[in-house]
């Protein structure tokens, strides 16, 4: 009576588990425009001295000047590293300038800050050695 228990019981079992083990696996397919690509953000934020006796405005210039430089090697390096194709597609930026010549000493500065965004497509022989 116990072995006819247990084979009921594996039966019904293995009865409910057919159905999950005969599904296919859906993939979405992608829809129009979509390529496989996916977003990186990247966070920057560079603090640079300013000296007192030069234009303020052109060394403001000049700080997010070296932020769009940092922004264009940025995709540049993921390209080198992780993906196949990296495009910018949206940046924001703030320039901050502070006077720190409180008590004589640590000097003025500008800080930028700002995060690039980034589409890419990542490397295939990443997701192979993933699995």
């Amino acid at each position: 009576m116990m072995y006819l228990k247990g084979i009921i019981v594996v039966a019904f079992l293995a009865g409910m588990a057919l159905p999950a083990l005969g599904q296919d696996q859906y993939v979405r397919p992608l829809r129009p425009g979509e390529d496989g690509s996916t977003r990186i953000q990247s966070s920057i934020s560079m603090t640079l001295p300013v000296k007192d006796d030069e234009d303020a405005a052109a060394q403001q210039q000049a700080a997010l000047r070296s932020f769009y430089k940092v922004a264009a090697v940025s995709c540049a390096m993921v390209v080198e590293t992780v993906a196949d194709t990296c495009e910018i597609t949206g940046m924001t930026t703030n320039v901050n300038a502070r006077d720190r010549n409180a008590g004589g000493y640590g000097g003025s500065q500008v800080t930028v800050t700002g995060q690039i965004t980034m589409k890419v497509k990542f490397k295939a022989s990443l997701s192979k050695t993933a699995q």
